[in-house]
């Protein structure tokens, strides 16, 4: 992890003042952020992922991986003639080389005598948006989309999904029947930070990302508070032997037959660290050590002001929110985040329903009060029942209930608008930092307010309890 100077943990400065900072925007170009007068940014207080040592030849290191496999033997080795093999890859909401790995991946079931039709892709949404034709073409090249069946599982139709029992602790596992029942899963994918798995990658491409909506919310609840009831805060970007969703995870999978994970480390998009293949616990492991080393942030006192950027994530305005959820713990409860969000104009309704914005926008400040007030009670009356939407409230409250929340966007505020309920978006990066300042001198305990900034927040987090 990058830091221009030190933290001592005790919000003291951290170096020189900087008038600026350049924030990572699209796919290619960068949004200068000026710092107003009234919000001292110190060098020491933007924190940058470590992106050194990106690979310079993936399909070398590609091949390497694939050679020897930690704790497996080789694909050709595994699979047979005859055998149906399940080829499981993350959605286009990340940025895995998928459409680049998948040929070297093909190749070595060829060579072990697998026909073409005994082979299925599946994409791991999980409660992402359904992958249609043309995505799911861009996302594993037309040639290989038109050679092989491919899926994207259909979450809340229960008869495309085999019913393999429950878990010793009571967990249903209800998989996709393409990837319950073949011989053989193989699982493209990488790891980042994550709120509830510590990090994603491995086993997660199944659970839940091809499992029914029951297996999903089960899940997802072990991920708020797990057996011990912790704060979920605590589990972004810890180990997997002490994450109570990762553990059933593990005994999920323990269902199913041989699975071979091939998995990376990243930074921006065609920027590759590390590929790993071969076991997906000893694989996911070893890249999650080297992701905490790189994205997480160094410890300081929290801020009265985060700023977030959601590069690299493509620009779907609904998934960028997760960002601030990632850095929520590097500011005080009471304080201020504001996300830097590029966005994709045609991505805007990928996720949440341009309708649905559209209701909720009209509402004005009303309706973020109405909603900062609902969201609570929602969340205890649907965790009382159980339901699998329970977690997504829970999210909800600790950024809307629970600290100010901005967003500069500006097609986002083009569609919709100076308001998403109690979230506040703008067109002008000086007039966030004017609300910025004026919420936290609401809330805060007078003089200069903090400020910790994160341009690259789609790949940094900080942990609850610190950096």
């Amino acid at each position: 992890m990058e830091r221009m100077s030190e933290s001592d943990g005790s919000g003291g400065r951290n170096g020189p003042p900087v008038s600026s900072c350049e924030v990572p925007w699209g796919p290619a170009g960068s949004l200068r952020l000026a710092f107003p007068p009234g919000a001292t940014v110190c060098e020491g207080d933007v924190v940058r992922p470590d992106l050194d040592g990106a690979l310079a030849d993936y399909p070398a290191a590609l091949a390497a991986a694939l050679g020897t496999p930690d704790g497996m033997g080789r694909l050709r080795e595994l699979a047979r003639p005859g055998m149906r093999v399940a080829v499981v890859v993350d959605d286009p909401s990340r940025w895995t080389p998928v459409r680049e790995a998948l040929p070297a991946v093909l190749r070595e079931l060829q060579a072990a005598g697998v026909a073409a039709g005994d082979v299925a892709i599946v994409a791991g949404v999980g409660r992402h948006h359904a992958v249609d034709r043309a995505a799911m073409e861009r996302r594993v090249g037309p040639e290989v989309a038109a050679a092989y069946e491919c899926h994207s599982p259909p979450v809340d139709d229960l008869s495309a999904y085999d019913d393999l029992g429950a878990t010793a602790t009571g967990l249903p596992v209800r998989v996709f029947a393409p990837v319950a029942r073949a011989g053989l899963r193989i699982l493209i994918g990488s790891v980042l930070p994550h709120l509830q798995a510590g990090f994603g990658g491995g086993y997660k491409l199944i659970f839940p990302g091809t499992s029914h909506r029951s297996t999903l919310g089960a899940l997802h609840r072990r991920g708020i508070t797990g057996e011990e009831g912790r704060d979920a805060g605590r589990l972004l970007g810890g180990d997997a032997a002490s994450n109570p969703m990762r553990r059933a995870i593990h005994e999920a999978a323990g269902r199913l037959g041989p699975c071979f994970s091939i998995s990376h480390l990243l930074g921006a998009p065609g920027q590759v660290f590390r590929v790993a293949a071969g076991h997906p616990e000893r694989v996911q492991d070893a890249l999650a050590a080297e992701a905490r080393r790189r994205f997480r942030a160094p410890a300081a006192a929290p801020a009265d002001i985060v700023a977030a950027g959601n590069h690299p994530w493509p620009g779907d305005p609904m998934q960028s929110f997760k960002v601030l959820l990632h850095h929520r713990a590097a500011s005080r409860p009471g304080g201020v985040l504001a996300g830097l969000f590029w966005t994709d104009p045609e991505e805007i309704d990928r996720s949440f329903p341009r309708t649905a914005m559209r209701l909720i926008a009209a509402t004005g400040a009303a309706g973020g009060w109405g909603i900062r007030r609902a969201v609570p009670l929602a969340e205890r009356v649907l965790s009382a029942k159980g339901s699998p939407a329970a977690f997504m409230l829970r999210w909800a409250r600790e950024l809307v209930v629970d600290r100010a929340v901005l967003v500069y966007a500006p097609p986002l505020f083009d569609r919709i608008g100076p308001r998403l309920g109690p979230v506040r978006i703008f067109d002008d990066p000086s007039k966030l930092w004017s609300a910025a300042i004026a919420a936290a001198a609401r809330t805060g305990h007078g003089g200069e307010p903090s400020v910790r900034i994160f341009p690259s927040g789609g790949l940094t987090y900080v942990p609850s309890g610190g950096g």
